[in-house]
C-alpha cells in the first residue's frame, strides 16, 4: 500500500512536470472559470447579507385618516398590537412628526416655518416581530392592516424590498447558468490537457498493460493530476477574489466610505470557500475521468 501511494504522487508530480505548460494553462483556465463563477458569488451573496440588515430594519407606517377622533386611537392601538406578526407600536401625532422633521433638517429647519403641524397626517409605527422582517411576511401583515378602515395609506418600502429580492434571485440565477456553462468548458479543457500527458507516455503504458498492470494502477496518477489542477485553480481563483475585494476599498472616494462604513461588504464565509475548493478538484477530476476513458478505454 505505502509503494503504491508513493507510486501514484512520484508519477503524478512528474505527469505534472513533464508538460508543465500544458498544465500551467490548464490551471489559468479553471482559475479563471472559478474566479468568473466565484465573482457572481459574492456579489450574490453581500446582495443577500444586504436585504436581510434592510429586512432586520423595516418597518411599517400607518397614515391615519384625517379627522379620525382622539378617541379611537387608544382601542386602534390595541387592534394592532393584537395582529400577528406585529411586536410593537407607536402612535406619532402631527406635532411629533413634525419634532422630527426638525431634528432631520438640523440647521435648515426653517424651511419648515409656516407650516402648521395639522397638515400632517398622525400615524402609526409598527415594528414587526424577527419572523416577519421580510417581504412575504409583511404583506400578509399589510394586507390585515389595510382591512381597518381607519388607515389611509401603508408604507413600509416595499419597491426597495421587492427590487433587491427579484435582484438576488437574477445573480443566483446567473451563477448557476453560468457555473453550469464553464464547468462544460472546463472539463473540455482539462481532459484535452490530460490526453495529451496520456498520449505522451502511450509506450510505457502498454508496456505496463503487457505485463499485467492493473487499469486503475495506470489511471489514478491521472485524476490525481486532476484533483491537483482542479485545487490549484480553485485556490487562485479565491486568492485573486480576496484581492480585488481588498482592492477594491482602496479606490472608494471618501464621500462614500462612510456611507459603505454602515454597510460591511464581506469577503465569502469559510464554508463557501471550502465548496469552490471542492468544486474545483470535482471539475479537474471529472475531466481527468473523461480523458482517461478517451484514451486508455482498451487498457
Amino acid at each position: 500500500m505505502m509503494f503504491f501511494l508513493q507510486y501514484v504522487i512520484r508519477r503524478t508530480f512528474q505527469n505534472m512536470m513533464g508538460n508543465l505548460f500544458s498544465n500551467l494553462i490548464t490551471i489559468g483556465i479553471i482559475a479563471i472559470s472559478m474566479l468568473i463563477f466565484s465573482t457572481f458569488t459574492l456579489l450574490a451573496f453581500n446582495l443577500t447579507n444586504f436585504l436581510k440588515i434592510w429586512e432586520d430594519k423595516i418597518e411599517v407606517i400607518a397614515y391615519l385618516k384625517r379627522g379620525t377622533p382622539s378617541s379611537e386611537v387608544e382601542p386602534l392601538l390595541k387592534k394592532t398590537r393584537l395582529l400577528e406578526g406585529v411586536e410593537t407600536v407607536r402612535y406619532v401625532s402631527p406635532y411629533d412628526a413634525m419634532g422630527f422633521m426638525e431634528t432631520k433638517l438640523g440647521g435648515q429647519k426653517n424651511l419648515l416655518e409656516g407650516i402648521q403641524p395639522a397638515v400632517l397626517p398622525p400615524s402609526f409605527e409598527i415594528q414587526m416581530k424577527k419572523d416577519y422582517r421580510n417581504s412575504t411576511k409583511i404583506k400578509e401583515v399589510v394586507a390585515h392592516l389595510k382591512e381597518i378602515p381607519q388607515f389611509e395609506e401603508i408604507q413600509y418600502g416595499q419597491e426597495w424590498v421587492e427590487t433587491f429580492s427579484v435582484l438576488v434571485h437574477i445573480l443566483r440565477l446567473t451563477q448557476w447558468i453560468l457555473g453550469g456553462l464553464l464547468l462544460i468548458a472546463v472539463v473540455f479543457i482539462t481532459s484535452n490537457t490530460l490526453q495529451l500527458t496520456i498520449s505522451s507516455r502511450r509506450e510505457e503504458i502498454e508496456v505496463m498493460h503487457w505485463v499485467g498492470t492493473s487499469p486503475s494502477f495506470i489511471r489514478i496518477p491521472f485524476y490525481l493530476e486532476g484533483l491537483i489542477q482542479g485545487f490549484l485553480g480553485g485556490g487562485l481563483a479565491i486568492l485573486f477574489l480576496f484581492l480585488l475585494h481588498q482592492g477594491l476599498f482602496l479606490y472608494i472616494p471618501p464621500s462614500m466610505q462612510a456611507w459603505l462604513a454602515k454597510i460591511p461588504v464581506l469577503f465569502l464565509p469559510l464554508e463557501t470557500i471550502a465548496w469552490i475548493l471542492l468544486g474545483g478538484m470535482v471539475l479537474g477530476f471529472f475531466g481527468s475521468f473523461v480523458a482517461s476513458m478517451r484514451v486508455l478505454k482498451y487498457k
